[in-house]
């Protein structure tokens, strides 16, 4: 079924623009628009109305020759809900649970080496990523201010690199720890604490050294580079014959 309410008032009770159609496994289909509706409980727990008001009604099915077309002051349509079971139930892998529950999972001694070590690389690799969220706006002011006569975008490139980096290094270190290959708590707070480290150290260059600028070596090595580029791109190119 598909149903379309272009405006909804009171808390959902007044509707209004609808337009619904729903077709069934006999090849009958039915369509209707209309000004308002609302919807309203019946005895059958499983079944709502659907009541509208002021529309049509377009009924198809391969017995009729050409559709039949109603024109109502009030329609009842009932509509059936989706069944519970139709629904998935959470899981019980690591990446379904919340984050009081990997910690208690990771210390239950009655589940298995492997649920232990899974659970505390989620664990640790959810804390991670909140945690590094905290640093990006030291970050993004470190890079955001380019050093001086410089119109280059090199800093907005960096961060884009150090974040995905950073990301990547996350996820491979949980699932270095998830097969016990390194132990999650080293796995992933090493990496943060370097990433951490950079993200302070590049901060404090800018707002309390005069004149410091974390990356002013690397404009230096992105402007070099350039000119290198531009210089073999000439020797390339085709010199004007003369006519």
């Amino acid at each position: 079924m598909t149903l379309r309410i272009e405006e909804s008032y009171n808390d959902g009770r007044s509707l209004r623009g609808i337009f619904v159609r729903g077709e069934q496994q006999d090849g009958q289909r039915v369509s209707a628009t209309a000004a308002r509706g609302q919807f309203l409980a019946t005895d059958d727990p499983n079944t709502i109305i659907l009541r509208l008001s002021q529309g049509v009604l377009i009924h198809e099915s391969p017995k009729f020759a050409v559709p039949r077309v109603l024109t109502f002051d009030n329609h009842d349509l009932p509509i059936p809900l989706p069944k519970i079971e139709a629904f998935r139930t959470r899981g019980g892998a690591d990446r379904e649970m919340t984050i009081p529950e990997l910690f208690v999972a990771g210390k239950d001694k009655s589940q298995s080496v492997q649920t232990r070590l899974e659970s505390r690389a989620n664990f640790h690799f959810r804390i991670v990523e909140v945690m590094s969220m905290f640093l990006i706006p030291l970050m993004a002011i470190a890079l955001a201010i380019p050093p001086k006569r410089s119109t280059s975008s090199l800093g907005v490139f960096l961060s884009i690199v150090l974040l995905v980096t950073q990301h990547k290094i996350n996820q491979y270190a949980e699932d270095m720890g998830a097969r016990g290959v390194i132990d999650p708590l080293i796995a992933l707070w090493v990496p943060f604490l370097l990433f951490s480290a950079l993200a302070i150290w590049m901060y404090y260059t800018v707002a309390h050294v005069p004149g410091g600028q974390p990356i002013g070596a690397l404009e230096r090595v992105a402007a070099k580079a350039a000119q290198k580029i531009r210089a073999a791109l000439t020797m390339f190119q085709r010199k004007p014959q003369g006519a």
